[in-house]
């Protein structure tokens, strides 16, 4: 039905003759149907932290800003669904096959959601280059004011994996965020697995550390997924991801986060960090709030993206 005949039938159904109705009805009609109608998802920004050894989601807008937009069609976009790249259904965003923190990315986008990826420390190409700390600082903070540049009115940090353990650690280092998303989250120091893959390097490390030599670069292991890995990487750097007095401790920064911050906790039924009992653990540290969740899908590790996508845009609707 179009508006001028909307406009009528209303008109009919009131009485044309009383003249204050009539013109509240046309504003109230230009509003409803003329005025663009922003949902929930566009006042709500997400920072999305990609995994261990992984690459962030490449975006079109971020890469125009910075003026390198012929590098992004050209080395990302024009490869849409060939090799291992993909695509959101626009092509605007693109990801690795292997990352299904993008399928995450493209139902966040797809439903009017405003999303950035940063590229942080603890990616491929970095290998931990920063501590803890100063690696969210680096690579959230600048993202936070895009957002808000963008439009958003709530600011929300996702993760998957270690970027789980991440974005949990960013609730308690910075203010004024609305909720905090840890997709399969991973990577606990001072746990069993981490204990006897990786106390000789921690030990390394603090003694290095000790001796002030903090900055040195030493060779120290890594895994991720059953793959190991032997990093050149600064003791100090080490120490703050691996160390179990660390920054990276998931249960001991989870009963940091705000109180009036919402925390969700989606994982997959079968992901190692649910079986052993690890996972309802530290989401019970965290503190009672009405909108915090604990969510379990089917699948392991790599399927809460498939799986939990849609979950978290319902979870995001509610805050």
């Amino acid at each position: 039905m179009k508006i001028g005949l909307r406009i009528k039938v209303i008109f009919k159904f009131f009485g044309e003759e009383n003249m204050n109705i009539r013109i509240f009805l046309m504003a109230f009609i230009l509003f409803i149907f003329v005025v663009p109608n922003k949902s929930y998802s566009e006042t709500i920004g997400v920072i999305s932290l990609h995994p261990k050894w992984s690459m962030p989601t490449k975006h079109e807008g971020y890469w125009k800003e910075i003026g390198k937009l012929h590098i992004f069609k050209k080395k990302f976009q024009n490869k849409c669904g060939r090799g291992p790249w993909r695509c959101s259904g626009d092509k605007t965003i693109v990801g690795h096959k292997a990352n299904d923190l993008r399928l995450v990315d493209f139902t966040l986008h797809k439903g009017g959601v405003l999303v950035e990826s940063p590229h942080c420390a603890w990616s491929k190409s970095r290998k931990y280059d920063l501590a803890v700390d100063e690696a969210l600082k680096q690579c959230v903070l600048p993202r936070i004011e895009r957002l808000k540049r963008r439009g958003a009115k709530k600011i929300v940090v996702l993760g998957k994996s270690l970027g789980a353990n991440m974005a949990i650690r960013a609730g308690v280092i910075f203010d004024g965020l609305s909720g905090i998303v840890a997709m399969a989250p991973g990577h606990v120091p001072g746990g069993e697995f981490m204990s006897s893959n990786f106390a000789g390097s921690v030990s390394k490390a603090k003694e290095a550390v000790s001796e002030g030599k903090g900055g040195d670069i030493l060779e120290l292991q890594d895994i991720n997924q059953g793959v190991h890995k032997t990093l050149s990487i600064k003791a100090s750097a080490y120490l703050s991801f691996f160390s179990p007095e660390g920054k990276a401790v998931m249960i001991k920064n989870t009963a940091k986060l705000p109180s009036e911050l919402p925390f969700l906790w989606i994982v997959g039924s079968s992901d190692i960090i649910t079986e052993k009992g690890i996972g309802p653990k530290i989401f019970a540290k965290a503190p009672k709030n009405p909108k915090s969740k604990y969510i379990e899908v089917q699948g392991g590790h790599g399927d809460v993206g498939e799986n939990g996508s849609e979950k978290i845009i319902e979870w995001l609707k509610g805050l």
